[in-house]
């Protein structure tokens, strides 16, 4: 939740200051790439390496070679998974390759109440801003590829699916917005596939 919440009030401002419209669900998707090392575990370590800035500024060199400007909200939706959602949980591998050294301001767990009461507190933000700012139903009737929802769809399906009883790995308050998130992103799917056969 906090994920995307970040991701999106960060990237939204940092568009509406350089006038640039977003691809929402490519904002929720860049928001949570540095996850991918869960599908990896086998090969490196979660919050390690794909949360560094070294591999944020190298997955992006491409797209700020080609895209320019319009790279930047997705850039600090990147960065905002690293830099503030994790840094504060945990730690972070911050500046591999270069140093391994774990990175963190506080060792808070996700499933700490005090983690769980920020991710909410996000969640509810995230979720009045972009109705204020009609997103919602740029989310719902969308004209942006299936495959950019998939993934956000996933990042949220996934740790609810991987949870185990009594729901030890997956806070209880944080169901109902992660409910809420598959619904939107599974509608925002089905609109895109009837747009597509149409």
């Amino acid at each position: 939740m906090g994920h995307f919440a970040l991701g999106y009030l960060l990237g939204k401002a940092s568009a509406k200051i350089m006038d640039i419209r977003l691809n929402l669900a490519l904002l929720f998707t860049v928001s949570t790439i540095p996850d991918i090392d869960l599908l990896l575990f086998r090969f490196m370590v979660h919050r390690g390496p794909t949360h560094s800035l070294i591999f944020s500024l190298l997955v992006f060199l491409p797209f700020f070679v080609l895209y320019k400007k319009k790279a930047i909200p997705y850039f600090v939706a990147l960065l905002s998974h690293s830099l503030i959602g994790d840094i504060f949980s945990g730690g972070i591998q911050l500046f591999w390759p270069v140093s391994k050294d774990w990175i963190f301001i506080s060792t808070l767990s996700g499933r700490d109440p005090i983690s769980v009461s920020l991710e909410l507190a996000l969640f509810v933000a995230c979720t009045l801003i972009i109705i204020v700012n009609k997103d919602f139903q740029r989310i719902l009737f969308n004209k942006t590829r299936l495959i950019y929802w998939i993934i956000p769809f996933g990042a949220v399906l996934g740790p609810l699916l991987f949870a185990t009883a009594p729901y030890d790995n997956f806070p209880l308050l944080l169901v109902a917005p992660s409910l809420f998130y598959l619904a939107i992103f599974s509608y925002a799917m089905i609109a895109v596939k009837h747009k597509d056969t149409i």
